[in-house]
Order: structure tokens, then C-alpha cells, then sequence
């Protein structure tokens, strides 16, 4: 028998640095990573000027309500683009393929990021629970994804792409996600109240779908993925809810099972490689 692979999901991290300097305001910077964390935000707060320190520390981060957004707050896309670029040339120093920027990614990046500034909270899933990996799923309608990670930052306005990305390398999970085979990755920032609200998404892609799928498949529709390793072939897919539960299950390539009923969730695809099994991850679908 075959070895089946799947990705576990860890319990997530949150704590909140801080480096006090003579004369300066100290800058807190919350930063979380790998996933399922939400809290409401009211402040990332500011220590009075004058002691002769350079400690740092961890932290504990309570939240009580929304931040403030102001009028003026924006998306600086050539900040994403700069996050990108040094993230690659990070991988570069250690031998790794440059990432390649994924516009489903960046776009689920920048909507969570000013989601997080609007909304008052920060959180790798939303306050309805909607993951990150969710939102992905639900917005790219023909990736199949192997892998998938994620980093959350938030620090001061007025950042640059270098204090933004020593932050967050700073944290060893965080920092893991440039080591890892992914193949793609989407940036989103927003500047709102004083503050810098970060998304990285990192994703390793396998294949594609040859036609994007509609939310709405009838029974008996086929997939047609185009995989980008030859070795991978296609023997199965399955339909699972948001918290994992099997919902149907077939092999080849044509979808079936609904059986009169309405079943919706993320459409997984199972790939052979020699005499292992491993399961891609694609879009949501509601099956008729």
C-alpha cells in the first residue's frame, strides 16, 4: 500500500515584541503564524520615552475593540511588491527558486489585510470563521494546491518592505515559510490608524484546471486538471466541509453523487506518484 499525505493544521501562536529605545516611542509589533486565530484589536500601544533600554521581550496582547480607520487609509501595492523581492532574495541566499507572484494569493492577501484594519480584529480567519485557506479556495476557481502558508504582521505606519520583513523573519515559524517547496506567494498590506497591516500567502501550486470551475457543478461534471509534474496522476476526488467531514468521494475524474440532494464544500483531488497518494486542494463548489 501507498503512503497517503495530507497537511496537519498546528495550534497558532500569538504574541506581540517590543524594543523600547532612549527617547523613542516603543514600537510593538503582533505577529502570528501558521493559522485559526481571530481577536478584536484596539491598540498596539506605546511606552513612555526615557528609559536606556534595548530590551526585547514577549508580550501578553489583549484586545477589547475595532481599531480605528482613517479616511486615508490605502493599499501601497509597491510595498507588496518590495515584501515579494526580498523574500526572494532570502530564498536565493539559501539556494531556493524564487516565488513566483500568484494574483488569486495577493488579492485574498490585500482583502484579509483591509478586512483586519476595517473590521478591528487580527486573525488568520475572519470573525465568521472564514480561514485564509478558505478564502483562497473560494475565490481561485482552478488552482490545486499542494501546500499552503501564511504570515500576519502588524507594526507601525510608515514601515518599510526591510523593517516589515525583519519583523517577521524574526519569529522562527514565520520564518520557516521561506524554507518550504512553495512555488507562489501573494502580499497584502493596508495603512490605516497609525498602523501596517501585513498578509503574506505562500503556496506550493501543482496543477491547474484546464477551465476554471463554476461555483454551481451538476452531477456528472469532469475535471480536467492539468498537473504540472508528469509524474502525477489523477486517480480520485472528494468533496469535503469546511471542517474537513467527507461529504462524497469518487474515482477518475468525472464528479457524481449528489443524489438529488445539494452537497457544498472544497473539492480535493487525489494524485498518484509511483505507489504514493497525495491530495491536492481545490476550489469550493456546491454539487446539484
Amino acid at each position: 500500500m501507498g503512503r497517503r499525505h495530507s497537511w496537519a493544521y498546528k495550534e497558532y501562536t500569538v504574541y506581540c515584541t517590543s524594543l523600547t529605545q532612549k527617547g523613542h516611542k516603543r514600537t510593538v509589533t503582533l505577529m502570528l503564524h501558521r493559522t485559526s486565530i481571530s481577536m478584536s484589536l484596539l491598540v498596539l500601544a506605546l511606552a513612555a520615552p526615557g528609559l536606556a533600554t534595548a530590551e526585547t521581550k514577549l508580550i501578553p496582547v489583549s484586545f477589547a475593540g475595532p481599531a480605528e480607520v482613517s479616511d486615508s487609509a490605502s493599499l501601497p501595492r509597491e510595498l507588496d511588491a518590495a515584501l515579494l523581492d526580498i523574500a526572494n532574495t532570502t530564498r536565493a541566499q539559501s539556494g531556493l527558486a524564487p516565488l513566483n507572484f500568484d494574483t488569486g494569493l495577493a488579492a485574498v492577501a490585500e482583502a484579509h489585510a483591509r478586512d483586519m484594519a476595517t473590521s478591528g480584529y487580527v486573525g488568520y480567519a475572519d470573525p465568521s470563521g472564514a480561514s485564509l485557506f478558505d478564502k483562497v479556495r473560494i475565490s481561485d476557481r482552478s488552482a490545486l494546491i499542494g501546500s499552503f502558508g501564511s504570515s500576519l504582521a502588524v507594526l507601525d505606519a510608515g514601515a518599510t518592505a526591510a523593517e516589515i520583513h525583519g519583523a517577521i523573519q524574526s519569529d522562527a515559524g514565520n520564518a520557516e515559510n521561506l524554507r518550504r517547496g512553495f512555488t507562489h506567494a501573494g502580499m497584502g498590506t493596508y495603512e490605516s490608524g497609525g498602523k501596517v497591516f501585513v498578509v503574506q500567502l505562500y503556496a506550493r501550486i501543482d496543477g491547474e484546471l484546464a477551465q476554471p470551475l463554476p461555483t454551481r457543478l451538476t452531477d456528472a461534471t469532469l475535471i480536467q486538471p492539468a498537473l504540472f509534474n508528469d509524474d502525477m496522476t489523477t486517480i480520485g476526488w472528494s468533496l469535503s466541509d469546511e471542517q474537513g467531514a467527507l461529504l462524497a468521494r469518487g474515482s477518475g475524474r468525472r464528479i457524481h453523487g449528489a443524489q438529488g440532494r445539494t452537497l457544498e464544500g472544497f473539492l480535493d483531488l487525489d494524485v498518484a506518484v509511483g505507489p504514493d497518494v497525495y491530495t491536492l486542494r481545490g476550489p469550493y463548489v456546491q454539487l446539484n
